[in-house]
Formats: structure tokens, C-alpha cells, sequence
């Protein structure tokens, strides 16, 4: 987005001299006539050999000077162009404000602004378990982000980088919760007369009543009442260490288990979370108006905290798009 605003990188009429280490800007072989109305004010920036330089004052038609000395190598009758900025706002002021054309401010798209949650999934332990991978751009940075666990499910995830350079939207894949391996052939472990399941406390937590999870016989022989590759719900926790299941989510009754399996690798395997993601303009994406806008970078109990203020609305920002690194596109 560019970094000024009305007549952006409009050439000045005329060429220019300037010198090594000297604040003055002089009229070179061609009239520029600084004075004249629409060619350059105080507090505009002056593209000297694409470098900006701010105007601090107007000497006359034919002279003029910076905020700070040219650091180039003397040179005459260079061509310049210009960056305007408010015309009621000081030279200080000027430096944080950005013009933004309504193009602009609708542009871009090409970063990931929200990985939102479908389906929280099952069984999650711990947001380890939930590690989530976003496709990469044709030509770009891949966006990434952090899932956060709550009892068992994604709850969010956390963009941590918002990528750019997409152009359709990703594919965004949550790896699965790891199963939870048991002995079936322990009589302790699969408990008959309770109808129960002994899990560690941990998997007990990741698990609500209702619950999916895939039951497998890890290559041995199924529990008696179950049948491997088939799921199942959670009916109840009848302790912090033991669940029973349900053979549908309506169900009323758990499921009668009439015998241990042969086996020490069966598992219960929660449902695998997924999610979507939405592009947009990227961080800070906050401008909502076209116009003159003032960045603020606060300090003390707001260092670090940046606001976008509109200062005036304008049905036009003409001239140059060209991008820079405050308002990513």
C-alpha cells in the first residue's frame, strides 16, 4: 500500500541540483518554479534519486530546502518527483501518515487472517497432539499457526504467521490425536463386570461423554460387544481412569462387554479436529476508510501497540500502488 497519498509520485515540473551534504535543492537547467501553485509544498516528500527527502522550506521559486542534507553524490538537472502529504499538518506530523485510495484498501487478499475451527474433533491430550499445517502458495510464505486444546478438543488456533502470496485458499490439515493403546486381554483392563475400559487419567480427560472414538483390535481379537475399526461413544466415566461406550450417541445403555480380546495394542482413537482458512489483506489490516491515515506506534503501558486513525476521508488517492511494508497487501 503506498506510503503516501494524493498525486502520488507525480514528476515536478522542471529538474533539479543538488549537492553533497547541503540541505538546498536548486532549480537546475530547466524551470521548476517551487512557488507555483500544485508543484511542491512544505512538508511534501521529494524523491531525489528514489530517495525521500522532506520539505522543510521555500526559499523562492528557484530554491528550496530539506529537513535533513542530501547524503548523494552532487549531481544537476535531476528529475524528482513527489509525495504529498495533508497540507494541515506539520513537518513531524507528516512522517507517520499514509494516503489510502479505496483500490488499496480493498487490495491484496493474500494472506491467511483466520484459521477457524469446523469440528474440534476427539481425544485430544495435549495441543502437541493437534500440530496444524497449512498448503503453501504457489510463490510465497506458508501461513502457519498453533492449535489450543481444551478438554480433548481444538478449541482455536492461533495464526502465527499469516503467509502471503496465496491465491485461492489453503487447505488447512490437523493432525489427528494419538490413540490410546490398552491390554484387552487384561481382565484389569477390560472389565467385565463393570462394562468398563481403563485408560490413563489424561485420556479420561480428553474424553466427554458423547464422545466418538474408533475402536481397533490393534491385530489381536477384538473385546467381546465390540468390533475392531468401528466407532463408538463415550456412555459415561464411571471413574477418572475408566470409561464405557455406547454404540450410537443416542444411546441409553453402555455396551455389555462378555469378554477380554487377545491382545496388548487395541486403541480408542478420537476424531481428528478440523479447520478452514480465510484470506485477507494480512496484519494490521485495520484501515476501513480510504483517505489520510496516522499511524501511532504507542509507548510506556502501549509500547508496541499500533492504531490506524483516519484523519480525512476522500473519494480519490490517485496515482502509484506501489506496496511497503506498513499495510501488507
Amino acid at each position: 500500500m503506498s506510503l503516501w497519498g494524493n498525486a502520488d509520485s507525480a514528476a515536478i515540473t522542471g529538474n533539479v541540483n543538488v549537492e553533497e551534504n547541503s540541505a538546498t535543492v536548486a532549480e537546475g537547467s530547466s524551470s521548476t518554479a517551487f512557488t507555483t501553485a500544485g508543484q511542491i509544498d512544505v512538508g511534501d516528500l521529494m524523491m531525489i534519486v528514489d530517495v525521500p527527502y522532506r520539505v522543510k522550506s521555500i526559499e523562492s521559486a528557484s530554491s528550496l530546502t530539506l529537513t535533513e542534507v542530501y547524503a548523494g553524490s552532487t549531481a544537476t538537472n535531476l528529475t524528482v518527483l513527489k509525495r504529498e502529504t495533508p497540507r494541515n499538518l506539520s513537518i513531524t506530523d507528516s512522517d507517520a501518515i499514509f494516503g489510502v485510495d479505496e483500490t488499496e484498501m480493498t487490495a491484496g487478499g493474500d494472506n491467511v487472517v483466520s484459521l477457524a475451527v469446523n469440528s474440534g474433533g476427539t481425544g485430544y491430550v495435549d495441543a502437541a497432539d493437534a500440530a496444524v499445517t497449512v498448503s503453501a502458495p504457489g510463490s510465497g510464505t506458508t501461513a502457519t499457526g498453533t492449535a489450543v486444546v481444551t478438554a480433548g478438543k481444538v478449541t482455536s488456533i492461533t495464526i502465527t504467521e499469516d503467509g502471503a502470496g496465496y491465491t485461492s485458499t489453503p487447505t488447512v490439515t490437523i493432525h489427528g490425536a494419538t490413540a490410546s493403546t490398552f491390554d484387552a486381554s487384561d481382565a484389569a483392563v477390560a472389565v467385565l463386570a463393570s462394562d468398563t475400559i481403563v485408560l490413563t487419567s489424561a485420556q479420561v480427560a480428553a474424553l466427554a461423554v458423547n464422545d466418538a472414538v474408533t475402536y481397533t483390535d490393534g491385530g489381536g481379537t477384538a473385546i467381546v460387544g465390540l468390533t475392531t475399526d468401528t466407532v463408538y461413544y463415550i456412555h459415561s466415566k464411571p471413574s477418572a481412569t475408566t470409561i464405557k461406550l455406547k454404540t450410537s450417541v443416542n444411546a441409553t445403555d453402555a455396551i455389555d462387554l462378555t469378554a477380554v480380546g487377545v491382545g496388548t495394542s487395541h486403541t480408542l482413537t478420537g476424531i481428528t479436529a478440523t479447520a478452514s482458512a480465510t484470506l485477507g489483506s494480512g496484519t494490521p489490516a485495520t484501515v476501513t476508510h480510504s483517505g489520510w491515515v496516522k499511524r501511532t506506534v504507542g509507548t510506556g503501558g502501549r509500547a508496541g501497540r499500533v492504531t490506524y486513525e483516519t484523519l480525512v476521508a476522500m473519494n480519490t488517492i490517485t496515482g502509484d500502488t506501489a506496496d511497503d511494508a506498513e499495510f501488507s497487501e
